[in-house]
């Protein structure tokens, strides 16, 4: 009798067809597995983009926003339809597919973000987290400081401090041949599987090892804003402090209005979620577009609990008009 054979859970993005017929990946709601990703093309500058980015930043931050409207409606849908199918929410869904895929799709938006990152644009947020290791003294380390970069663009955004940063960039969907694929929320998954029996015995893909040390620095930098769903911004949160070190660092980036125009988020808020986490702040500082947070882990970080559900739902904090919605609930 033939052995069955051990499926691996792999990300099966959901994909759309643009106006010139190419497959056009859009985000998943929930990817589990992971692999690396080798990517064989020409360089990022030749690839073509399905959408088209502004001539200007605050053009492209426009499109940039609305894709991430789109992504929003498009995780409360699916929500929805996993609860109780209807042709109608297939309808709204298959409408959202069309229009992100018109814009270029997933592709699109990690492209014209790494468009942001250039100096004429603002720069990319390392730029601001590597000063404040310094003054911490953290590369003067005997060792290398272990960073795990989330939602990475690009490989090369700790390179001038490689003497003494080790960074792991990971990303849903790879941008470059140096930063792995990997869901941030599966991390330690594929290892509990193996040990459950669940897991395949060779895999060349398997990247489970860059996780079994504990990191020195995590990053989420512009993605826990890019998730729809509040309570898995929240889970975000609580791996990060999984992954970290006694003393670890969490480096947190949020477009600002998501702490300075939202009803259900706040600095003070924010910071009474990160204390429940078992962080310290360290440093924050405000932008004209981002808010930027250091936190240091200052207690060991646990398990979930009863005690964290609901500890910090969606509360009302400030009623004005014109504000967002934009929560984080543990």
């Amino acid at each position: 009798m033939p052995k069955a054979s051990k499926s691996k859970r792999r990300s099966v993005p959901v994909t759309a067809r643009s106006a010139a017929g190419a497959a056009v990946p859009l985000p998943p709601i929930h990817v589990e597995g992971h692999e690396k990703v080798i990517i064989d093309t020409q360089s990022l500058a030749s690839l073509p983009l399905v959408g088209k980015l502004g001539k200007s930043s605050t053009e492209t931050r426009r499109r940039i926003n609305h894709f991430h409207t789109l992504i929003k409606e498009y995780s409360k849908l699916a929500a929805v339809r996993a609860k109780a199918p209807a042709p109608e929410i297939d309808e709204k869904i298959e409408c959202v597919e069309r229009e992100m895929a018109q814009m270029g799709g997933l592709d699109w938006y990690q492209k014209a973000s790494l468009l942001g990152q250039c100096k004429s644009r603002g720069g990319d947020t390392s730029r601001w987290l590597v000063p404040k290791l310094r003054d911490l003294g953290l590369h003067k380390r005997g060792n290398k400081l272990r960073l795990l970069d989330v939602g990475a663009l690009s490989c090369l955004n700790y390179a001038k401090e490689r003497a003494w940063v080790d960074v792991v960039p990971i990303d849903l969907n790879s941008q470059e041949p140096g930063i792995y694929q990997q869901d941030f929320l599966d991390i330690g998954k594929q290892a509990a599987d193996k040990q459950a029996g669940d897991g395949e015995d060779d895999d060349d893909d398997d990247i489970s090892h860059l996780f079994k040390a504990p990191f020195d620095v995590v990053c989420l930098s512009l993605v826990v804003n890019f998730i729809g769903d509040p309570v898995r911004r929240g889970d975000m949160l609580k791996q990060a402090t999984r992954l970290l070190a006694p003393d670890g660092l969490l480096f947190l980036v949020l477009p600002l209005s998501c702490v300075t125009n939202s009803r259900y988020l706040d600095d003070e808020r924010l910071l009474a979620i990160a204390q429940h986490l078992g962080l310290e702040k360290l440093s924050i500082h405000h932008t004209a577009k981002l808010a930027h947070y250091l936190y240091r882990l200052s207690r060991p970080a646990t398990g979930p609990t009863e005690e964290d559900d609901g500890q910090f739902k969606k509360k009302m904090l400030h009623s004005a008009p014109g504000r967002n919605n934009f929560s984080i609930v543990i």
